[in-house]
């Protein structure tokens, strides 16, 4: 596909809804809804929205991935303020994330998985007053094993020859800048999200996926830190990324590393083209349609830009606000 998407919702797949009935019209304890995503053996969910529900979040919303569990109805039953969207077909984990999005009332949400646990006991009105206060695209927490061993989610661009690469660092402290949210997990700004466009679901890779919504946010003047007082561990293994690059590598490149910023706007210079053919492993005619689309992409986008990947880099260090 050469067309790059302008907004969140450019994709709107089929899917059903069942519960959620008895949701207090978005006037929950706290102003965030809790996205569930999940994988592998779904064997802890009744015991992680059960969670949810004691530390007071009052909605929730279950994605479900194809093929569709048994258990549905049985759950929704017992939860009946949870809501399950239920797909029909298998998409990207940044379309179901555009979804939950669009399906939540409330100023931030929250995305997690079903095979996780909050490390957190209880969360105050406070915490998230401060959420709203800090006013981020992304609010990153931190990730432990089951072992409780912090992994390395703080990650970090470096830029080599217009090539992007990225080094993960242990969390150390709060509001420490990262790229993007490992795993997909954050406290998102609901309308910020909406107003980036979302995650891209033309790039089907997921580390790709996440790097261009991370490199975005940025870009266009957003921030994406980490929050100390918020903690997940896994359950079962954590996650390895693929870094492979491949063709959507090609489109984070275009949309994101090639653009040059001047002024107030950003443009993408035809000279770039030769280094994406050369890079791209596509035939010329192929290229330059992706080449062609990124450039119409750029140019309806170009004020919103507030930097290139240059500027960004340079400028990079992971500190906090305060600092």
């Amino acid at each position: 596909m050469n067309t790059i998407p302008l907004t969140h919702d450019a994709n709107k797949p089929t899917y059903t809804v069942l519960g959620g009935l008895h949701q207090r019209n978005c006037k929950d304890k706290f102003p965030v809804s809790v996205l569930v995503l999940n994988r592998g053996p779904r064997l802890y969910r009744a015991s992680l929205f059960q969670d949810l529900t004691h530390i007071g979040f009052d909605s929730i919303i279950s994605i479900e991935l194809p093929p569709e569990s048994a258990e549905i109805e049985s759950l929704a039953g017992r939860f009946p303020h949870v809501r399950f969207i239920m797909f029909k077909q298998e998409l990207t984990i940044g379309d179901y994330i555009n979804v939950g999005m669009r399906e939540a009332c409330t100023p931030f949400v929250f995305v997690i998985w079903n095979d996780m646990k909050l490390a957190t006991s209880t969360l105050s009105s406070r915490f998230f007053d401060k959420v709203g206060e800090l006013d981020m695209a992304c609010l990153v927490p931190c990730l432990a094993d089951a072992g409780n061993n912090s992994l390395p989610t703080n990650i970090n661009p470096a830029v080599s020859r217009r090539v992007i690469k990225t080094v993960a660092l242990i969390p150390k402290k709060d509001h420490e800048k990262t790229l993007y949210p490992f795993d997909w997990c954050g406290i998102y700004h609901r309308e910020k999200f909406i107003r980036l466009g979302g995650f891209d679901f033309t790039i089907r890779q997921p580390c790709w996926q996440r790097l261009d919504f991370g490199l975005r946010a940025w870009l266009w003047g957003e921030s994406i830190c980490h929050v100390q007082a918020l903690k997940l561990l896994y359950t079962g293994s954590s996650p390895v990324e693929d870094t492979t690059v491949s063709v959507d590598y090609g489109r984070v490149w275009l949309k994101n590393i090639a653009p040059q910023y001047r002024v107030d706007m950003a443009h993408l210079p035809a000279s770039r083209f030769l280094m994406y053919l050369l890079q791209s492993g596509l035939g010329p005619l192929q290229s330059w349609r992706f080449f062609r689309a990124a450039r119409r992409w750029v140019d309806t986008n170009a004020y919103r830009f507030k930097q290139d990947i240059t500027r960004l880099v340079d400028l990079w260090d992971p500190v906090t606000p305060d600092e």
